[in-house]
């Protein structure tokens, strides 16, 4: 959202509070006792009409310290020709706005942040747009939306492989906002009364072009996906699919059910065909293997009676990178002279994404209120590379006893030796406070 553009709702919300004051002006004496007679009401349900403008958001600010680990192939990447300091210091302010307009059956919405932060070096500032589109209600069963459009496919909580069309969760930070793609989608939606409750089929159309999702794959595509939606039985399946465009052809399918209450399971399945693997291998050359990927994830969701809250997931990343496969590049890493990683700049750019390896372990424990502290709930969690056998430990506390306020502090630990993830990540631990008001 543009400066001005919010310079202009608050000069709205200001013009409607004057008004609101002016209207309830004080009332007279003789309004309130001068007339005996008998006085008619009337109701008038347009002066209680709910405003088509919806504004919500929050100010967050964050501080963020680390001890950097210059015995990580990551860190020598990173920070290759100069040595940081052991210690560095990250913060930053975010104003992050969401703007809805809805008259009859259209809906028009806006998510945009804007932020400024401070990296340990230097200050950088900027906005993006999350999602701007509009929305119409066809029917009581049909809407249709075009715009930049945040999907999220899939049951699992850190991960989804079967998330064709969105991005990537930070399994560390699921809730974290996520930019959309710019996509066209109608959305068609039928009930039933029998063991088969629900139906709804979503058709998605999403382009690519230098200037239209350019980082979706493939250029000059106009991308199919589809997905069916099915509520059988008390259970939430959907089946879906990409076809072949700027990615290959991808089909997925996911479950969920409430065994009880307090008690949910949920599972998904991706099969990606001629799926494009980037190594890069011991002598540093980066080369493309292409295969069948299957990638799946299995997980439950539990509410103890003692008011703890499990989350457990299970992931396999057929696209990811065997433990072999990953030890060549650390060696690598370890191994090269300066002079040969700038010559591999080009091919380590990005390199390794995000968890690329195969087999991970989701463990999160959280509990309201212990001990009878108000507002208050910590959570411990893990994220383990069974593979490697590393893993990141992050316990965190929440607090939420001042309206419309959310703090929350917690400390990332990374465990692993040389040549495992974890134990190559450029950080050793990683402390961040965040402070979060709501409007």
């Amino acid at each position: 959202m543009t400066l001005g553009r919010q310079a202009k709702i608050g000069t709205g919300i200001a013009t409607g509070i004057t008004v609101l004051l002016l209207a309830c002006r004080p009332v007279s004496a003789q309004e309130m006792y001068g007339s005996p007679e008998i006085e008619e009401f009337s109701f008038d349900a347009g002066e209680f009409e709910k405003s088509p403008w919806a504004l919500d958001g929050y100010l967050q600010g964050y501080l963020a310290g680390a001890r950097l680990d210059r015995d990580a192939a990551l860190y020598r990447i990173g920070f290759l020709g100069h040595e940081e300091d052991v210690y560095r210091l990250q913060s930053g302010v975010e104003v992050q706005t969401g703007l809805t307009f809805q008259s009859g059956s259209f809906t028009a919405y806006a998510l945009g942040t804007l932020r400024e932060s401070y990296d340990g070096e230097q200050w950088d500032g900027g906005s993006l747009l999350y999602e701007g589109n509009l929305s119409w209600q066809g029917s009581s069963n049909a809407y249709f939306t075009a715009g930049k459009t945040l999907l999220r496919w899939g049951k699992g909580y850190a991960w989804n492989p079967t998330n064709f069309v969105g991005r990537n969760k930070n399994p560390s930070d699921p809730d974290l906002s996520l930019e959309g793609y710019w996509v066209g989608l109608a959305d068609i939606v039928k009930s039933f009364s029998g063991s088969l409750k629900t139906v709804a089929l979503t058709a998605v159309l999403l382009p690519v072009s230098d200037d239209i999702n350019p980082d979706f794959g493939k250029k000059h595509h106009a991308n199919v996906a589809g997905k069916l939606y099915l509520l059988l039985h008390d259970t939430d399946i959907d089946l879906m699919a990409l076809l072949a465009g700027s990615r290959t052809p991808r089909y997925g399918l996911t479950v969920s059910r409430n065994i009880t209450a307090n008690f949910e399971v949920h599972g998904e399945a991706a099969l990606a065909t001629d799926s494009q693997k980037r190594v890069v291998g011991a002598d540093g050359i980066a080369t493309s293997d292409e295969h069948d990927a299957l990638s799946f994830l299995a997980g439950l969701r539990y509410l103890a009676p003692t008011n703890t809250t499990w989350i457990i997931e299970y992931y396999h990343n057929g696209e990811g990178q065997t433990e072999r496969e990953a030890g060549d590049f650390f060696h690598f890493v370890y191994a090269a002279e300066d002079s040969q990683l700038i010559a591999a700049r080009p091919d380590l750019s990005g390199y390794p994404p995000p968890h690329f390896m195969r087999n991970y372990l989701y463990v999160k424990a959280s509990q309201k209120e212990p001990f009878g502290w108000l507002y208050v709930t910590p959570a411990l969690f893990t994220i383990l590379n069974l593979d490697g056998g590393s893993f990141s430990l992050i316990p965190e506390v929440g607090y939420t006893g001042v309206e419309n306020l959310e703090l929350r502090s917690r400390l990332n630990i990374l465990f692993g030796g040389n040549g495992t993830e974890y134990g190559d990540k450029m950080n050793d631990w990683k402390i961040e406070l965040r402070a979060r008001y709501f409007f």
